[in-house]
């Protein structure tokens, strides 16, 4: 029961994922709308193929993660890519970002909590940092904060230097530190099976924060 409950899941949330992907490809340039309709119509493809060994949901929804995250972390480095990029169900770029961010800080905060090889004290202080880092961009969301902003010293709480507010923390502290765990994991484990999604995932996410950090107008 439990196994049936999560294929179900994760295929739905593949699915999810694809009309996510459709919808952002279509509020884009073609350069981004092409690769992303070309990646549909090909796994679409490919998910015919199953009984054949072709990919299941699970891969797939990794796929359509990574290929979103990516978009992200590419647009985000174009010109007003961080105020008026990738658009999602007629949100604006700064809330899809903002909740990618989110999601990305509490997937990191499982990573560093559960089954991971830190100390209890080292985990509870993850815990604790990557909930100052939700509750910012939740509130930022609420807000109508930017990305930039939340990056830029405009988080939780503002009186303090940017360095410890909540956005830096979750976004630049708490999902690089993450994928360093994971990375040297895997490498003390001489293999990355299980471990190269997560730190793909991470490292994207990182590198979306950092370049909303960096900007300088």
């Amino acid at each position: 029961m439990a196994t049936r409950l999560r294929s179900t899941l994760i295929a739905v949330a593949a699915l999810l994922l694809y009309a996510l992907l459709i919808d952002a490809g279509s509020a884009v340039r073609a350069w981004v709308a092409i690769p992303v309709a070309l990646y549909v119509s090909f796994t679409l493809w490919l998910a015919r193929q199953r009984g054949a060994g072709g990919p299941g949901f699970t891969t797939s929804l990794w796929a359509s993660s990574f290929l979103f995250l990516a978009l992200l972390a590419v647009t985000g480095t174009m010109p007003g890519g961080l105020t008026h990029g990738i658009r999602v169900a007629g949100y604006p770029t700064a809330t899809v970002l903002s909740v990618t961010t989110l999601i990305l800080i509490a997937f990191a905060m499982f990573a560093l909590t559960i089954g991971s090889p830190l100390p209890i004290g080292a985990r509870v202080v993850a815990l604790v940092a990557g909930g100052y880092g939700l509750a910012a961009f939740g509130t930022g969301i609420a807000l109508h904060r930017t990305y930039i902003q939340l990056l830029q010293g405009h988080s939780l709480w503002e009186r303090l230097p940017y360095v410890l507010q909540g956005a830096f923390i979750g976004a630049l502290l708490v999902v690089p530190f993450a994928f360093l765990m994971e990375l040297g994991v895997a490498l003390a484990r001489v293999q990355f099976r299980g471990r190269r999604h997560r730190m793909v995932a991470f490292a994207l996410g990182a590198f979306i924060a950092y370049t909303a950090f960096s900007w300088a107008g």
